[in-house]
């Protein structure tokens, strides 16, 4: 591959992995903060489930719950297409396939 495709490559892989944060961080922000934290903490920062219950006061057992209805959460958002219009409105390239439910 050419240095000039190369550097296009890495740009547009730049670009998606920031639209990618973005969405994710716009999603996150419609969690309770309890929640929120829990997966940031878990599946963002990589911490252990018991790193993260130490680190927030939460039990173990608390921690898990919240991060696995924070997925359930988030899935049901995506599905829906939530912040889907504000986002294509803001020209990102990253758009969420909406069901036809």
């Amino acid at each position: 591959m050419p240095i000039e495709e190369a550097t296009e490559s890495l740009a547009d892989d730049d670009a998606t992995a920031v639209d990618s944060r973005l969405y994710l961080h716009k999603l996150m922000a419609q969690l309770a903060p309890k929640t929120r934290r829990a997966i940031q903490m878990v599946k963002l920062d990589g911490l252990s489930v018991s790193e993260a219950a130490a680190r927030s006061g939460m039990s173990e057992s608390a921690i898990r719950v919240s991060v696995h209805r924070g997925l359930g959460a988030l899935s049901l958002l995506v599905g829906k297409g939530a912040a889907h219009e504000d986002w294509a409105a803001g020209g990102c390239r990253f758009f969420v396939i909406t069901s036809s439910q």
